[in-house]
């Protein structure tokens, strides 16, 4: 089986740390970890230092959340993934972080080599 990464870099909006960090820790990440073929490996958030000779501003993204998808098929993993979360939507057991910006939001999907 294939191991893939998805990375979700995220930043809350001007504000709302706390609301955006508690929805990661009470929804998101019970709900995601419910997920057929998902397993989070962990949450992280960026701290300064000078251990670049160059600054990463244009890509900057406070927080980042690591998720490994096991399957030998990743379109037919995100079919059910996304059945899955669907149905948590239905249930009332997921929603979308208002607290979110949406606008500097990333998640590319990295497969092990």
């Amino acid at each position: 089986m294939a191991k893939h990464l998805i990375l979700a870099m995220t930043n809350p909006l001007p504000g709302h740390d706390d609301e955006f960090n508690e929805w990661y820790d009470n929804v998101a990440i019970p709900v995601y970890g419910s997920l057929p073929h998902v397993r989070p490996l962990g949450r992280f958030r960026s701290v300064p230092h000078d251990g670049y000779e160059f600054e990463m501003k244009d890509i900057a993204f406070e927080y980042l959340s690591v998720y490994e998808i096991e399957t030998d098929n990743l379109e037919a993993a995100f079919v059910d993934i996304r059945s899955a979360l669907s149905a948590a939507t239905e249930d009332g057991r997921y929603h979308f972080c208002e607290a979110i910006d949406k606008d500097r939001f990333f998640e590319p999907v990295y497969v092990e080599v």
